[in-house]
């Protein structure tokens, strides 16, 4: 993602077409133009947005902002601020997410608890073959919360998941966290297989908490 977001960063500045206030080409022009998938690129755009190079007008487009007079900035600020939000949201991934591993262990279905595996398996083949797998642990997670037969839990999760994701953009997230995501994801999927809920609560927390150490929070 790092790389793609150079290179868009690169075209803005080198192409005159993208002055201030200029619409980028639309996702699936700029995957073809670089070869990436939309994941990768919205994940880009999302970076360049977070640090005031592009503004994302939902319905309209991304367009070019003017930054020539925040150039010094550094980002310690911007940085500071992504910490903060990041460090907020795991709290509250803390508070929810191993009482939804425990709820899916008692409520889920056989093929529910199967399908949280092939879920954990998905994420752990895209990691293996160095791809982002932002989308794919989004679905792990989405997988225990279907078990978990809480509707109102269905609708709060990807609020949560999707703000994860703007912060992430800023940050090497997935490199940090791939290794360990495969190995806790095994361990919940074990507790799972021997409908153990207590164990599978204890290593959703256990997952959450490797995030936050990894990431300084």
């Amino acid at each position: 993602m790092d790389q793609t977001a150079d290179r868009l960063l690169g075209m803005i500045r080198k192409d005159p077409d993208y002055i201030p206030g200029a619409k980028l080409p639309g996702e699936v022009q700029l995957c073809e133009l670089f070869g990436v998938s939309r994941t990768t690129v919205r994940a880009a755009v999302r970076s360049l947005a977070a640090q005031g190079y592009l503004e994302v007008r939902r319905g309209s487009g991304t367009f070019v902002l003017d930054r020539s007079s925040t150039e010094v900035d550094i980002g310690l600020q911007k940085l500071e601020s992504v910490q903060a939000r990041l460090k907020d949201l795991y709290e509250i991934r803390m508070m929810i997410e191993p009482e939804v591993a425990r709820l899916a262990c008692l409520r889920g279905t056989d093929e529910e608890l199967h399908e949280i595996a092939r879920k954990a398996e998905a994420v752990a083949e895209a990691i293996r073959q160095g791809l982002d797998f932002d989308s794919a642990e989004e679905e792990f997670h989405q997988a225990f919360v279907a078990a978990a037969h809480n509707p109102y839990m269905e609708q709060l999760l990807p609020i949560i998941h999707n703000a994860l994701h703007d912060a992430w953009a800023t940050m090497d997230v997935s490199g940090l966290l791939a290794q360990p995501t495969i190995r806790d994801n095994e361990i919940l999927v074990g507790f799972l297989r021997q409908r153990d809920s207590q164990g599978a609560k204890y290593a959703m927390a256990t997952h959450i908490r490797h995030s936050i150490n990894i990431l300084n929070l």
